[in-house]
């Protein structure tokens, strides 16, 4: 019995020594202290244990990032060539994985963590190595362009970093471009760049190159840098005029010295002409390009050039047309060998362009001390508005002066004074300018050359509009008469308008838009804009005549505009005030003075009244063909339903464009054309549905006279003047 628990005993303690054991590793969950480096190479050991009974050891998951071994009486953990693109593809922050270990005698599993040093690593990568888009124009403001960008994907960056890995966009300065950053759904370390516009683009050079950088948010920060090229779609045909990249050249003369000159990218074609122009044009040579989107300026020789010449100056013209065209100054200084030095005082502004209220007197325009040194008036055009107000404290001063002086602003695009100022110092009385032409009385203002100076200042004075004007009449006169149907008598004339009015403002901009209004009344209304006055229903319906003052008011009817009035008299007219003439062969300037003779002849006011047929004329021509062709030779007189007449106020000659039906021009003659007399005879029949009615003749004293003026006009039927009341 001693023998068999003695035997026991020993196999149960080498039954335990089998165990995998460690003094210092727990196999079933042990987690690393130290932080494990991403940097570090594969292959590196990262732990070692010291263990007993362990045969072997395996990392169970895939892809595996860490490896085990046993050396000996060593447990190892090192990196696998898999763990370099650990942060490729992987945000977590500490390892986790399952070893599985083999003992002498059984088989455990356990979990190993080891957490990571976080750090900033990597610098932010684009997808690609350099961007280009071609864009149609023009674009809206606002407009991304990141659908012609790397096949419709845009900028894309990306950080593999575990933390601080957010991507931030900039971009170089420029015209045209801003950006801004957005993340990348369903991936942390995606970034998108998005390129906008930053105002509408109608034109852009041929070529818009930008930098864009990409910077994280770790410590330090790292960036890195793409080229994007954005240019215009050339295969667009642009109907723009053309237009230069830029439009003023200022240079140094120099041998050899060429300018090159280009259009901006859309307003190139190949009719487009070049030009040099000016007084020195023909120190210059032009090449133009085989492409025809610019030209190479180049000076000739330089030995051919007056000595006393301090620059050169000409204009490039390109021009596809009249209406089309575009210029750029070029402006070549030319270094002086013999001058004096250039002076310690010099102006400091050589151009200056300033506002001027009209109709008032101006102090203190522009000082005329700087330093030591002193200006005095050279040359000023047009006139003579502008003087020194004080010695002692010399300031540019001037008289009153009219915008709308029409013979004092003359020949110039709009009012505006030139005025050159000369800079006197006692140090240097003489200066290099002094060679300048003294002509300076022309009138082409600020068109003029200006020539290189250290003592010569330009003032161009812009004279503003006041609102000094108020709005004349031009048509109609004051106390002008005219006439207007009857409420009776409308429903068959159905007039459009009393008249237009107009009226103009010799003020500029606001203060010459004029708005139309009425006194108020029952009959009339008008249009604030177009001055057009219209009946209303209640036009005559109660009263037989109406005054009305028609007011004008200058800067769009606001309150303090200026007002004018005209007053016009209105007269009810009935059927027994209309006078009818026929009208043959006449043109409307011999129509307008056979009406003052007929005025003059009948004491009657014929010129206040236009009457035209308009919508009864295809009704009229129908009745004369039927009473043509009628057995009764005594029509009936015309009813007063069948009188549709057009009356039309107008200071001007009828249109000679006969009058509108359903949309139908009246053009055709009327056969068998018979005088107005007879027409007017002709009576309006009630319509019936069965036309049965047979017209009655007429007493042969109800007919209208007849009067024939001439062999072109007959007046019929006249009846009595305006009333007077």
């Amino acid at each position: 019995m001693l023998l068999f628990l003695s035997i026991v005993a020993i196999s149960f303690q080498l039954y335990a020594t089998q165990e995998c054991t460690s003094p210092t590793f727990n196999f079933v969950s042990y987690t690393h202290p130290e932080l494990l480096d991403l940097t570090i190479p594969p292959g590196s050991v990262i732990a070692s244990f010291p263990v007993e009974h362990v045969l072997s050891a395996t990392v169970v998951q895939q892809p595996s990032y860490i490896e085990t071994r046993v050396t000996g009486t060593d447990l190892q953990f090192l990196t696998t060539a898999a763990f370099a693109q650990y942060e490729e593809h992987e945000i977590q922050r500490v390892l986790i994985f399952q070893v599985s270990y083999e003992c002498t005698s059984v088989t455990k599993s356990g979990i190993y963590r080891h957490n990571l040093k976080l750090a900033n690593n990597h610098a932010p990568r684009f997808q690609q190595d350099a961007y280009e888009a071609v864009v149609p124009l023009p674009l809206p403001k606002h407009f991304d362009v990141s659908p012609f960008i790397a096949n419709g994907a845009g900028i894309l960056a990306r950080d593999i970093d575990l933390v601080n890995n957010t991507v931030t966009f900039s971009i170089t300065e420029n015209d045209y471009m801003l950006i801004e950053s957005y993340p990348v759904t369903n991936d942390p370390k995606q970034f998108k760049a998005i390129l906008r516009l930053k105002e509408q683009v109608l034109k852009m050079p041929n070529k818009l190159e930008l930098t864009v950088t990409a910077t994280d948010a770790g410590v330090p920060q790292k960036s890195t840098q793409v080229s994007v090229v954005i240019e215009p779609d050339l295969s667009i045909v642009y109907d723009d005029p053309p237009e230069f990249k830029e439009t003023f050249l200022n240079r140094t003369i120099a041998k050899d010295l060429v300018l090159q000159l280009e259009l901006i990218p859309g307003t190139e074609t190949k009719d487009v002409q070049y030009t040099v122009e000016g007084t020195d044009a023909a120190y210059f040579t032009q090449t133009v390009w085989n492409n025809n989107t610019g030209l190479d300026l180049k000076v000739i020789d330089l030995q051919n050039i007056p000595k006393t010449k301090p620059m050169l100056n000409v204009v490039i013209v390109a021009k596809r047309s009249q209406l089309q065209a575009t210029s750029c100054v070029v402006l070549l200084h030319i270094p002086p060998d013999s001058l004096p030095e250039t002076p310690d005082t010099t102006v400091q502004k050589v151009l200056s362009v300033l506002h001027l209220n009209e109709m008032s007197e101006h102090r203190d325009i522009f000082p005329l001390t700087l330093e030591s040194c002193t200006y005095s008036i050279q040359s000023q055009t047009p006139g003579d508005y502008f003087f020194v107000q004080d010695a002692t404290i010399p300031a540019l001063s001037s008289r009153a002066f009219d915008r709308e002086n029409h013979d004092l602003f003359n020949g110039l695009d709009f009012p505006q004074f030139w005025i050159v100022l000369k800079l006197f110092c006692p140090a240097h009385s003489k200066t290099y300018t002094e060679w300048v032409a003294q002509n300076n009385s022309n009138r082409l203002g600020p068109m003029r050359n200006i020539d290189f100076s250290t003592d010569l200042t330009h003032l161009n004075i812009i004279v503003d509009d006041i609102n000094d004007n108020s709005p004349v009449f031009t048509f109609p006169p004051n106390d002008a008469q005219f006439a207007f149907p009857s409420a009776h008598l409308a429903q068959k004339v159905l007039p459009d308008k009393l008249l237009k009015v107009e009226a103009s403002d010799l003020d500029d901009g606001l203060n010459a838009i004029i708005r139309y209004s009425l006194t108020v009344n029952d009959h009339f209304e008008i249009d604030p804009r177009t001055g057009v006055i219209f009946p209303l229903k209640s036009a005559f319906v109660n009263g037989e005549n109406v005054s009305l003052d028609i007011i004008a008011t200058d800067r769009d009817g606001a309150e303090d505009g200026n007002v004018s009035k005209v007053k016009i008299h209105v007269y009810r007219v009935t059927d027994d005030q209309l006078v009818v003439l026929t009208v043959k062969d006449m043109d409307p300037d011999t129509l307008e003075s056979v009406l003052k003779e007929i005025s003059l002849e009948e004491d009657i006011q014929m010129e206040t009244v236009r009457i035209a047929m308009a919508a009864a004329a295809l009704y009229y021509r129908a009745k004369i063909r039927r009473s043509n062709n009628s057995p009764t030779s005594f029509p009936t007189r015309s009813s007063n339903d069948s009188d549709s007449i057009i009356v039309e106020n107008d200071h001007k000659a009828p249109s000679s464009t006969p009058p509108m039906e359903n949309t139908v021009t009246v053009t055709q003659p009327i056969t068998n054309a018979r005088s107005l007399s007879d027409l007017l005879a002709i009576i309006e029949d009630t319509e019936q549905e069965d036309g049965k009615v047979a017209p009655q003749p007429t007493a042969q004293q109800d007919r209208k006279k007849s009067i024939k003026f001439s062999d072109h006009v007959e007046r019929i039927e006249v009846f009595d003047k305006y009333p007077t009341s």
